[in-house]
């Protein structure tokens, strides 16, 4: 299934907070897919859920656009497969530095970070940086917070140790999660921090096809608790960032609509070795390519 929307959002970080006013102005879902779920609904809930977590579940891949690509031309790119048998592409650009870990957000991919990674690697730097499943050049198909997280963890351990986690949005939702499950860094560094809570994620998402929010993120939160058996109130920064206790450094801009600058101040105010640093005027991604974003990272690091 293909889905057209009417901008590029990080939208899995974007359901997770942003209010109902905030979604109907800059996430439009089509008509036919409003109109299925609502047919769908009248017809069977059991198919409607389905329905439901088939969209919710599957990322999309965008075109790298040309300014990416030096990042690509530098990298060395190599696949591997994870216990859960995803297929992920890793990208290398080695340097005699501390050890960094790239990740990038929700329908994103690890060009994103192509001018960040181009200043780090110059400045010495070893560069590791991941497509998640289902994005960029890894395998295609559904994933999800617990998978992502499984497999964030896994290569923490397998082609680690990394000194540093560097991840935007989405990335910094699973990259704690990660953390959690017993990744270790030395630092974090979380950029457009992607949620805060897990419920609104549910119920926001719900919303965009004006179906039960309630009902239905109740039927996804059970689809999740049977198919991953995990409960996913768990995976909320909000239930475990008072515990974590490495370095961290939370970017985030004033004006960003798609994930509010709140879930990085809630998050700060949380845990207990951060620091904040707000901007204006960067909106959710140009942060990544701002020289003044990248010079306080590199002194962060």
């Amino acid at each position: 299934m293909t889905i057209r929307i009417n901008h590029k959002p990080d939208a899995l970080s974007f359901v997770m907070e942003s209010d109902s006013a905030t979604m109907a102005a800059h996430y439009r879902l089509p008509f036919f897919l409003r109109l299925s779920a609502k047919l769908l609904n009248i017809i069977s809930k059991s198919l409607t859920t389905k329905f439901l977590w088939k969209i919710f579940a599957g990322p999309i891949k965008f075109k790298s656009p040309d300014r990416e690509l030096g990042f690509y031309e530098k990298a060395t790119k190599s696949m591997i497969t994870t216990s859960s048998e995803r297929r992920v592409a890793i990208y290398r650009i080695p340097g005699d530095g501390r050890r960094l870990l790239f990740v990038h957000g929700w329908n994103g991919r690890s060009g994103q970070f192509s001018t960040l990674v181009d200043r780090l690697s110059n400045d010495g730097f070893d560069i590791t940086a991941v497509d998640l499943p289902g994005h960029g050049n890894s395998d295609s198909g559904q994933t999800s917070l617990p998978q992502i997280t499984d497999v964030l963890t896994e290569i923490a351990e397998t082609n680690g140790p990394f000194d540093v986690l560097i991840a935007h949005s989405f990335g910094g939702v699973a990259g704690l999660n990660s953390i959690r499950l017993g990744a270790n860094y030395q630092k974090v560094v979380l950029i457009s921090l992607g949620g805060y809570e897990v419920r609104p994620m549910f119920e926001n998402f719900v919303g965009l096809f004006g179906l039960d929010k309630i009902y239905y993120a109740d039927r996804l939160f059970e689809l999740v608790e049977t198919r991953f058996g995990v409960n996913p109130l768990e995976f909320g920064p909000s239930e475990f960032v008072d515990k974590i206790m490495t370095e961290t450094l939370l970017v985030h801009c004033n004006h960003d609509l798609e994930s509010k600058s709140d879930i990085s101040i809630m998050v700060h105010e949380k845990m207990p070795n951060s620091q904040l640093y707000l901007t204006n005027n960067l909106g959710h991604r140009k942060l990544l390519g701002s020289a003044e974003v990248i010079q306080r990272i590199a002194d962060f690091i």
